[in-house]
């Protein structure tokens, strides 16, 4: 009885290992920061299929760099790493590519 109980335990163990062997890949993060022709800084978050999360700030630089701050340490909180910066040259937009692996 113990055999058999053994066997299928190994049996169960063999038929779940390969979905928690498959990879799911990275999870992407798209922030973007821009001006829109008035002193306010938008800011943009995309979480692939999610609806984004948008932001408006105004006030000084240091508030905004402040608020810039927060969602970067938000994200790193969450496990995410910076990957990449880029702009479009449009609007003044500048782009930070976070993935988490």
């Amino acid at each position: 009885m113990k055999k058999i109980f053994f066997l299928g335990a190994c049996l169960v163990a063999l038929a779940s290992s390969p979905v928690l062997a498959q990879a799911t890949g990275a999870d992407v993060v798209l922030v973007r920061s821009y001006h829109v022709g008035t002193p306010k800084l938008y800011s943009t978050i995309v979480r692939g299929a999610a609806k984004p999360e948008e932001q408006q700030m105004k006030g000084s630089d240091a508030e905004e760099m402040q608020v810039c701050q927060q969602v970067i340490a938000k994200l790193y909180q969450e496990g995410y790493t910076l990957k990449s910066t880029f702009s479009t040259g449009r609007d003044g937009a500048d782009n930070l590519l976070f993935v988490k692996e």
